[in-house]
C-alpha cells in the first residue's frame, strides 16, 4: 500500500511545472502533504492516492494564486472528503487555466452548473449538495463528474465562438392569425437581440442549450430563461435534449427570388385579374352606402377593396389550387398563430431587400372593440402597403398604435368630446401626422376622417360583395396558378415538418398584388394613376360600427 510520505518527490515535480520556482513548489508540495495527512487523521480513506493527490495540488495552487493576485478565481480541485475518484489533470491549475475554467463553467446547462458551483466555488461536500437538492448523492457525484467532463472537453477543444458572438443577426417575426394577449409572438422577439441570434442558430438543425451558448458566447445563466421563453412562447421546441426553430425563416434572396416571374405571370393575366375588380365596383356603385360616402371616401372604399379582393382572392387560389388550407392553431398566450421570420441581411442582401420591399405589403390586419362608448362593436381594417410611398400611422415619433387609434377614430367619427370620452391625450400629438396619412382631415379647426365609415347592415353587404369578388378571382386563378408554383416551394431543414404549404410557397406569388397595383395605376384604374410617389394614396383601411341601437 502506498503511503503519503512517499509521494514528496512526486509532488514536488508536479508543483514546479506549475510554481517555476522551488521555494513556492516546496511550500505548494508541503501543504499538499499535509492535507491528506489531515484527511487520513480523521479515519478517511484515500483509494488512489496519486490522483487523489494530485486534485489536491491543483487546489491549493489555485488556493494560492486568488490570495496572490486578489483575485476570484475559481479553484477546480476536490474537496478532502468528496469527489476524489474524479479528479482533474494534473497540469490543470495556472492562472489561465483557472480563467478558462470559469468560462467553461459558465456554459454548462443549470443541471451541472449547479452542482459544481456549489462543490468547487462554495466548498459544499457532495452530501450537502444531495440534501440541499433533494437528490441522491450517486446523482450529486455523477453530475460532477458529467461537468467535469464538459469543462475538460471545452477546454481542450479551444472551441471559438460563432459570428454571432461577436456580429448578432438580426431576426424578424411576424405571423398570420389571432395575435397573443401581448403581442405574441413578435413581442417575444421585438428589441431581444439574444432571442433572434438562438432562433436564427436552432433553425438548420436542433442543437443543445450549450452549443447555442457557446455559439452566441453568452453564459448558460443568461441565455436558458430566453430559451425558456421562446419554448412557453411556442417559437421553439424540444427534441430529446435539443432545441429547434419551429417556423420558417426567409432571407432577402427568398423574398425577391421569384418577381420577374411574377411579373411576367401579372402581365399575362391582368384581364382575367381586373375582371373580377372591375364587375365588383359596377355592384358597389349601386349601393346607397357607397353612394353617400362622397368623392373622397369612395376612393378610399374602392382602394381598401382592391387589396382585400386581390389579397384574399389569391390565397383562395393558392388553397384551391394545391388543396390545401391554413389551420391556425391555438396558442397558450391567447391567439391563434403561425409565425414565419425574416433574416435581414446586409450587402448584397440589403440590395435585394430593398428590391423586394417594392412589391411588399402587409395582409390584412383587423382590430376589434367590443362595446366601447355605445358602440356593440368596432372593427378597423387595415393593410401596409410597405412597397409603395404611403405614410403609415405607426412608427414615427408622433406615430400611434393600432389599439388607439381605432379608438380615437371611433371618438372623432361619433363626436364623442375627448374629456368624456376616458382617451388618453396624449396621443392626440398623432393628429397631425394622421392628416398626412390621409387617414383623417380637417374640417375648420376639427378633425375628420377621410377613410370610409360604414354601420351595421352595410358592413355586412359589403362584406358580401367582397366574398363574391374573392371566390370569381380564385376560380379565375386556381389553374394557371398551380402550373405557376411548380418548383418555387421553397426548402425546409429536415426536421420541420410543421410548416404549411402558404408559409412553404409565400415569396413565390407575395408580389402578384402590387404588380397587379402598379399595372392598373399606370393604365388609370385606380387612383387615378397619380399615386405611386406623386401624392399621398388613401390609407387602405376602412371602420366598421355596429351601434348598441341596431341590436
Amino acid at each position: 500500500m502506498e503511503k503519503i510520505e512517499d509521494q514528496m518527490e512526486f509532488l514536488l515535480s508536479a508543483a514546479l511545472r506549475k510554481c517555476g520556482n522551488l521555494q513556492d513548489a516546496e511550500d505548494l508540495a508541503q501543504e499538499t502533504i499535509l492535507a491528506a495527512l489531515l484527511y487520513e487523521a480523521k479515519g478517511k480513506h484515500i483509494e488512489k492516492l496519486r490522483p487523489w493527490l494530485t486534485a489536491v495540488l491543483s487546489r491549493k495552487y489555485c488556493d494560492m494564486l486568488r490570495r496572490r493576485y486578489r483575485r476570484p478565481l475559481v479553484s477546480m480541485g476536490v474537496d478532502f472528503d468528496a469527489a476524489c475518484e474524479f479528479p482533474f489533470p494534473e497540469d490543470f491549475g495556472t492562472m489561465d487555466e483557472a480563467q478558462q475554467t470559469r468560462r467553461e463553467l459558465a456554459f454548462l446547462t443549470a443541471t451541472y452548473r449547479e452542482v459544481m458551483v456549489r462543490h468547487y466555488m462554495e466548498g459544499q461536500s457532495v452530501a450537502e449538495i444531495a440534501a440541499a437538492l433533494g437528490i441522491p448523492e450517486g446523482t450529486v457525484k455523477s453530475r460532477l463528474s458529467a461537468g467535469r467532463s464538459h469543462v475538460k472537453k471545452g477546454i481542450d477543444n479551444m472551441e471559438h465562438y460563432e459570428r454571432p458572438s461577436y456580429k448578432p443577426v438580426r431576426l424578424s417575426v411576424s405571423n398570420s392569425g389571432c395575435s397573443g394577449m401581448n403581442g405574441e409572438p413578435c413581442s417575444l422577439v421585438e428589441e431581444d437581440l439574444i432571442a433572434q441570434n438562438l432562433l436564427y442558430l436552432a433553425y438548420e438543425k436542433p442543437v443543445s442549450e450549450e452549443e447555442l451558448a457557446r455559439a452566441i458566447g453568452i453564459p448558460m445563466a443568461y441565455v436558458e430563461p430566453v430559451i425558456r421563453k421562446l419554448v412557453k412562447g411556442e417559437l421553439m421546441r424540444r427534441t430529446g435534449n435539443r432545441l429547434y426553430t419551429d417556423f420558417i425563416l426567409f432571407t432577402a434572396e427568398d423574398r425577391a427570388r421569384y418577381i420577374p416571374a411574377q411579373k411576367v405571370f401579372v402581365e399575362e393575366h391582368f384581364n382575367e385579374i381586373w375582371k373580377p375588380c372591375a364587375e365588383f365596383w359596377d355592384r358597389l356603385g349601386e349601393k346607397g352606402f357607397y353612394q353617400r360616402l362622397g368623392g373622397e371616401r369612395q376612393s378610399a372604399l374602392e382602394w381598401f377593396c382592391f387589396f382585400n379582393i386581390i389579397d384574399h382572392g389569391l390565397y383562395r387560389a393558392f388553397s384551391d389550387a394545391l388543396e390545401t388550407e391554413q389551420v391556425f392553431p391555438d396558442r397558450p398566450d391567447g391567439g391563434s398563430w403561425i409565425a414565419f421570420g425574416h433574416i435581414l441581411e446586409e450587402g448584397s442582401g440589403q440590395d435585394r431587400l430593398i428590391e423586394a420591399r417594392e412589391y411588399s405589403y402587409g395582409g390584412q390586419n383587423n382590430i376589434w372593440l367590443d362595446n366601447y362608448l355605445g358602440a356593440r362593436r368596432v372593427r378597423m381594417s387595415v393593410y401596409y402597403p410597405e412597397g409603395l410611398s404611403v405614410g403609415l400611422f405607426y412608427g414615427t415619433e408622433n406615430g400611434i398604435s393600432e389599439e388607439n387609434l381605432i379608438k380615437l377614430l371611433y371618438i372623432i367619427e361619433s363626436g364623442i368630446e375627448i374629456r368624456d370620452s376616458g382617451f388618453d391625450e396624449h396621443n392626440l400629438k398623432s393628429v397631425p401626422w394622421l392628416v398626412e396619412c390621409n387617414i383623417l382631415h380637417y374640417e375648420g379647426s376639427r378633425p375628420a376622417l377621410s377613410i370610409p365609415v360604414l354601420y351595421g347592415k352595410d358592413m355586412a353587404t359589403l362584406d358580401s360583395l367582397l366574398d363574391k369578388a374573392q371566390a370569381e378571382l380564385a376560380e379565375t386563378l386556381k389553374g394557371p396558378l398551380k402550373e405557376f408554383l411548380k418548383g418555387k416551394r421553397k426548402q425546409l431543414p429536415a426536421h420541420l415538418g410543421s410548416i404549411p404549404l402558404q408559409k412553404q410557397y409565400m415569396y413565390s406569388d407575395h408580389a402578384m398584388l402590387m404588380i397587379t397595383l402598379r399595372h392598373a395605376m399606370q393604365k388609370g384604374l385606380i387612383c387615378n394613376g397619380d399615386c405611386d410617389g406623386k401624392a399621398q394614396p388613401p390609407c387602405p383601411m376602412i371602420l366598421a360600427i355596429d351601434e348598441l341601437a341596431e341590436i
